[in-house]
């Protein structure tokens, strides 16, 4: 009965070596797809690297697999095949004897070493080709901690507006510049800015990731990625951002890709129209409620005279 061979365990050392390697790739992968930045304002890679991109991604993925195999102890059964080619190699042959036909020779094993090299054994199963992909949700140690919060951002994105906007105030005229009043007020308005903005993205990615966009009628779910058209569409639509926002975003992706007509900006101008005839009227309606009004002169009762029953019968 032929005996199961044991694929050799890496060591645990080795093992962790690999595996923070792949988390680093992971995470350089996960990094490199969220630079908007570069994705918008360069071209995109050519078929021929895409597709060897997409090969050593694979391979990466494969030699991952068979680690996690091997760390686990899986114990892996060669084809009958091999199991003939094995036996037949670990058992002691005389010299002249000839190799049994239909049976391959090891060209790798070196003359005078009576032991042969072990065949390295891919795993049993169909690998799965997978695109490119990633891996959702992001594990902790996929992610690298920017070295800029979101606090400091919102920061240096005011400061940038205060200067390019400079306003008159009191302090201006007792001779404090504009820089200097940010820089001592800082504390005290920032964290409430980036809870403000924090809950505003918090909303918008809720309703980015809860919206699903048209798509053909067919047999299979197929959707297509969002694009900005779309994102501007629905952000227009939730009512939180003015028009004069929308009209910004939509004149810088212009320039990029192209005019697009979007009746989201005269939807956010109607809506508003409407809002300011409505509280127009709900202040009209609020303010007749307090007005006092004069209470109407009351009109005398009409009396009727008594008269005589001798004054009926005269007449």
């Amino acid at each position: 009965m032929p005996g199961k061979r044991k694929l050799q365990k890496v060591p645990q050392a080795l093992y962790s070596e690999l595996s923070e390697y792949s988390s680093l790739l992971r995470a350089l992968s996960t990094n490199d797809s969220f630079d908007f930045a570069r994705r918008l304002t360069e071209p995109g890679p050519s078929a021929k690297r895409r597709k060897a991109t997409q090969e050593s991604q694979e391979e990466g993925r494969e030699n991952e697999d068979t680690l996690n195999t091997d760390e686990e102890g899986s114990q892996l059964e060669a084809p009958p095949r091999k199991r003939r080619r094995q036996i037949i190699e670990d058992s002691p042959a005389p010299e002249t004897s000839p190799a049994p036909p239909g049976i391959e020779e090891d060209a790798d094993v070196p003359e005078g070493n009576s032991q042969p090299q072990p065949r390295e054994e891919k795993p049993r199963g169909r690998v799965r080709k997978r695109d490119t992909w990633t891996r959702w949700p992001l594990l902790v140690k996929d992610l690298r901690v920017p070295e800029w919060g979101l606090q400091d951002e919102i920061g240096a994105l005011v400061r940038q507006c205060l200067r390019n906007n400079p306003h008159s105030s009191d302090e201006d005229e007792d001779g404090v510049s504009s820089e200097d009043v940010a820089s001592a007020d800082a504390p005290s308005w920032l964290p409430h800015l980036t809870q403000s903005a924090s809950g505003f993205l918090s909303s918008l990615f809720a309703l980015l990731a809860h919206h699903t966009p048209a798509r053909p009628q067919s047999m299979q779910d197929r959707l297509n990625p969002l694009d900005w058209k779309m994102v501007l569409d629905i952000v227009a639509s939730c009512g939180d951002v003015d028009s004069t926002v929308i009209n910004n975003v939509k004149t810088r992706m212009e320039a990029i890709y192209g005019p697009h007509d979007s009746p989201a900006i005269a939807r956010l101008e109607v809506r508003a129209a409407t809002k300011a005839r409505a509280a127009a009227t709900f202040d009209e309606a609020d303010d007749a409620l307090f007005l006092s009004t004069r209470p109407r002169k009351r009109q005398p009762k009409r009396v009727l005279e008594e008269m005589d029953s001798d004054d009926l019968d005269d007449s």
